[in-house]
């Protein structure tokens, strides 16, 4: 396969979606890699297993949904986890404020675990952030060396919160948010902030659909990343097949892939 695009955050064992290779081949088929999200034990586990036999690759985590319910053995088996050498990140992990299904103190703790898995593994961060900007860029000033190996995925806020990102020296994951006229206003100016080599594509299917584009099925799927790299080049203000290059080379870059 020649991968034309990434998609850095498919959740492939959504209960949305009904077969796992269908989705992976129409993926293939229109030249995007994927990497697998895991945000529990479960998709984690599922994911490490599927990526032992696809052509793909996963990342290994616990979502800050479910910091409430995190136990130690946890921690121990996404060490293990991260021996599998197509699992090539850390999360999806993170802080999320805004609907507090775990709470604080639980949340920063099973960050800070992440966190120690990450400096232990050498592997990159896969991070999630909602209404938690204030303490995410705290804790990471305490592990200053990490930022240039985590990407905030789904990145959905402003101008200021991304430029203290990208002081910080992190990446910037942008999914099919920016194409919603809606709600995008914000995320449209600031992605005008990020550097060409620091921008990653994803489409967080099966959510987050892209908006305002015809034809396009009940839900998201991995291939129609290549609408999310459009409107971002359209909002960067470049080309749309230098857009794509970057894409490519920084997502290669960041998790350690082989290009093909």
């Amino acid at each position: 396969m020649r991968t034309e695009y990434y998609d850095i955050g498919l959740n492939l064992f959504s209960s949305q979606f009904r077969d796992s290779e269908e989705i992976l081949r129409g993926a293939h088929e229109a030249g995007v890699q994927v990497i697998i999200t895991g945000s529990d034990m479960e998709s984690s586990e599922k994911a490490a297993e599927f990526v032992s036999t696809h052509d793909c690759y996963a990342t290994a985590g616990i979502h800050p949904h479910g910091a409430d319910r995190a136990r130690e053995r946890d921690f121990l088996r996404l060490k293990e986890l991260y021996k599998n050498e197509r699992v090539i990140a850390v999360g999806e992990c993170g802080l999320d404020y805004d609907r507090m299904f775990s709470s604080k103190e639980n949340q920063l703790e099973c960050l800070r675990r992440h966190i120690a898995l990450a400096e232990e593994t050498g592997l990159p961060m896969f991070l999630h952030e909602r209404e938690a900007h204030g303490d995410t860029v705290k804790l990471f000033k305490e592990h200053p060396e990490l930022c240039s190996r985590s990407v905030i995925h789904c990145f959905t806020s402003g101008a200021e919160a991304v430029k203290e990102y990208l002081e910080m020296g992190f990446y910037i994951g942008v999914t099919g948010w920016i194409c919603d006229e809606r709600r995008a206003d914000s995320l449209r100016e600031a992605v005008k902030f990020i550097p060409k080599d620091r921008i990653m594509a994803e489409t967080d299917a099966p959510y987050l659909k892209p908006r305002g584009i015809k034809g396009l099925g009940r839900i998201n799927l991995p291939q129609y990343v290549k609408y999310v790299a459009a409107e971002l080049a359209v909002r960067m203000g470049i080309g749309e097949e230098e857009l794509k290059r970057h894409l490519k080379e920084n997502t290669e870059r960041f998790f350690g892939i082989e290009g093909a």
